[in-house]
């Protein structure tokens, strides 16, 4: 029986964001709550392989990801493996990257949020 490496919990939350002119937009993107891979299986591609995972199973592309506070490690995890360094700042504690609200217009009149989803990795 394998041990669990990782965990993502992703989830729609209805959001007041700024874009990249400072107006207001209120969305219910997919965002990104918690992410965590054991200390001992960082830097190894765990994470990364569960992050595909859940992209392809949502159909999104990272860059339309809110991010609920994350760590530097995280913020550079984004700029490694997809290239999204430059941030749009927020006064909620969550994340944007510059391309966010690119193809997002649909996101602002979506339904209430769908229940959030965990994904776990195991060995």
């Amino acid at each position: 029986m394998g041990s669990v490496v990782g965990l993502l919990k992703v989830g729609r939350k209805k959001l007041f964001l700024l874009d990249e002119v400072g107006k207001h937009r209120e969305m219910v993107p997919q965002c990104v709550l918690d992410f965590y891979v054991v200390e001992s299986r960082q830097r190894s591609g765990c994470g990364k392989r569960l992050f595909e995972f859940m992209l392809r199973r949502e159909r999104i592309d990272p860059r339309y990801l809110a991010v609920d506070r994350p760590s530097p490690k995280l913020v550079s995890f984004f700029r490694k493996h997809y290239g999204l360094g430059t941030t749009i700042p927020q006064v909620n504690y969550f994340v944007i990257f510059s391309g966010f609200f690119k193809s997002q217009l649909k996101e602002e009149v979506r339904p209430a949020p769908k229940k959030t989803r965990i994904y776990m990795g195991k060995l």
